[in-house]
């Protein structure tokens, strides 16, 4: 998959991760929906670690990895409800600027190619 599309898909993914995470810690939810969330959370940020290992961002696959692993559904953390609001917030923001920091270096390697 050439780099622009995986950008693309990378963003739709994170704009549904950042909703969910937003809406998970604005209010309390069922359970069912952090269940949910947790598979939905793991799939995305795993996908953003491997995206970021093909594109050498080393930092990157370290923070979605981690990431990952905090919000993986199978070994499961229990944390209060405090901590993982936190979670979320920090997920979000890890989302935003991995968005624009991609961003601007795609624009240059592009640019540099050109």
């Amino acid at each position: 998959m050439k780099a622009g599309k995986k950008l693309r898909l990378l963003y739709v993914l994170w704009l549904i991760e950042v909703v969910l995470l937003v809406f998970a810690a604005a209010e309390k939810q069922q359970y069912a929906f952090y269940t949910i969330l947790r598979w939905v959370s793991f799939v995305i940020l795993a996908c953003s670690a491997a995206a970021s290992f093909s594109m050498r961002r080393l930092l990157w696959v370290a923070i979605f990895a981690s990431l990952a692993i905090l919000f993986n559904p199978i070994f499961v953390f229990q944390l209060d409800r405090n901590t993982w609001i936190l979670a979320d917030w920090i997920a979000i923001g890890a989302m935003v600027v991995a968005a624009f920091v991609f961003r601007k270096t795609a624009r240059t390697e592009s640019d540099q190619r050109q």
